[in-house]
């Protein structure tokens, strides 16, 4: 499929997208019409309410990424999507409506829609995907695959393929040097031109060797004189830790080793947004709490109610963190560890650490912008040079703000345990972020909170 017809093949997805939730309202406008006299007509309104929902769908829609062009997708990656998404929908719709028609029933309309317009949508998906895996495996719309070079990455490029028939390739032989022996050759470099004429590929995957480089640029203009697309698996794909990223200085492409979900503007700015709005509610739910641990902390020992300390943020740059004091004020607080039996702490200060209290003012450090809801816990100078010396990939965390909670966490690696298992976690969470893990992580953490490992110390 050419890129005019995928253009072709987003838009009309999108139309049909627009059409099932515009008359999943107007069928939910009908449906509370017959149990409600709030509404006063299906007409006008109903028809401004159900566009306006439509039309903020298919956008939400794009900025989730769901009419992508990309063959590798996975059905149940683009159903957590749409569940994310059609909660954003939700929200934003609810609460326009509650504001704006505070008499009226409209909001029960934009519920019962958005149910019936994700079934929909969710089954339209699945059954489009399942087509399209079936067309794959069934060889009724493959692509036909030459590989061209002898470098191990050829022969694990087949491998993924052929354990994942409904990627929709098949591998037509490889082309390689005149004394390398190796199954299913087609033939050597210098016989590229005639074996893409015959075989007609619809790409050439290049894979080549130390020693098959200097090659390269004949084979491209090979590709290009007949056509075909070339692909190339870079020698050094093996220190791709991440999805790489490919990125454009002029005309020279500069190759991102480890590039995260969260170096998109829209990934950063929902992820921003969702921090501001969870940081206020939360500050203002928490505020009785709070004000109990400020008071506590002041009547239980000497010393300020909130604990100042500098630790490492985003791009290794400091930032003052807040938290209830849980010790005896003392001249260790920023060059120990803290364990669970530390005798600095007080019998208070060894309470709101137990429940998660003591990390309440940490809300605002998420208001202001230096932390985050979820993240990596930050840590003090002094152990970042510590563990990154000890620990390799330790500073791939600082790509990312720190957080309050995060994936380690939740697992239970919080205070005096592993720091290995705890930066593992943490590089799972940067690599793999979504919207979706985040209101995951916070939906667990108050379960999660209670910290059976903190001791009361005599």
């Amino acid at each position: 499929m050419g890129q005019q017809e995928k253009t072709l093949a987003h838009i009309f997805s999108a139309f049909c997208d627009f059409l099932i939730n515009l008359g999943s309202i107007l069928l939910a406008f009908l449906l509370v019409k017959q149990f409600s006299s709030a509404l006063e007509s299906v007409g006008g309104t109903a028809v401004a309410i159900s566009t306006g929902v439509a039309i903020l769908t298919v956008l939400v829609y794009f900025v989730f990424d769901l009419y992508s062009s990309k063959i590798f997708i996975r059905l149940h990656t683009q159903i957590i999507k749409i569940t994310v998404a059609q909660i954003l929908i939700l929200t934003i719709a609810f609460v326009t409506c509650v504001i704006a028609f505070p008499r009226g029933d409209y909001h029960f309309v934009v519920l019962i829609s958005t149910a019936i317009s994700y079934l929909i949508i969710v089954a339209k998906k699945a059954v489009t995907i399942k087509f399209i895996h079936y067309l794959r495996i069934t060889k009724k719309r493959v692509k036909k695959v030459i590989i061209v070079g002898s470098s191990p990455a050829g022969y694990e490029y087949e491998r993924q393929l052929n354990e994942n028939k409904h990627y929709g390739y098949s591998i037509v032989g490889y082309v390689a040097g005149n004394k390398k022996e190796m199954k299913n050759k087609l033939g050597t470099f210098s016989q590229l031109d005639s074996i893409i004429k015959r075989e007609h590929p619809h790409e050439v995957v290049i894979a080549l060797d130390s020693r098959e480089m200097h090659n390269l640029q004949h084979i491209i203009e090979i590709c290009d004189r007949n056509g075909t697309r070339a692909l190339i698996i870079p020698t050094l794909y093996r220190y791709f830790k991440s999805k790489c990223q490919v990125d454009m200085i002029g005309n020279m492409p500069i190759i991102n080793t480890r590039a995260i979900p969260l170096d998109s503007a829209v990934n950063s700015a929902m992820k921003r947004l969702l921090d501001i709005v969870v940081s206020l509610v939360m500050i203002i739910l928490t505020s009785p709490l709070m004000v109990f641990a400020f008071v506590g902390v002041k009547l239980s020992s000497r010393g300020p109610a909130i604990f100042k300390q500098k630790r490492v943020g985003k791009n290794n740059e400091e930032f003052t963190m807040y938290k209830f004091r849980s010790m005896k004020v003392n001249e260790m607080s920023d060059s120990a560890w803290t364990t669970n039996e530390d005798r600095r702490k007080t019998r208070f200060g060894t309470f709101l650490r137990k429940t998660g209290i003591d990390e309440l003012p940490q809300l605002f450090n998420v208001l202001f912008g230096s932390m985050s809801i979820v993240g990596p816990r930050p840590e003090l100078p002094k152990f970042v040079e510590e563990y990154s010396k000890s620990i390799p990939l330790y500073k791939v965390k600082h790509q990312v703000k720190p957080g309050i909670t995060g994936l380690a966490q939740i697992y239970g690696y919080r205070g005096d345990t592993s720091i290995e298992r705890r930066i593992e976690l943490d590089i799972k969470y940067i690599e793999n972020w979504t919207i979706y893990s985040d209101l995951k992580i916070i939906a667990i953490t108050p379960f999660k909170m209670f910290n059976r490992n903190e001791k009361y110390v005599k």
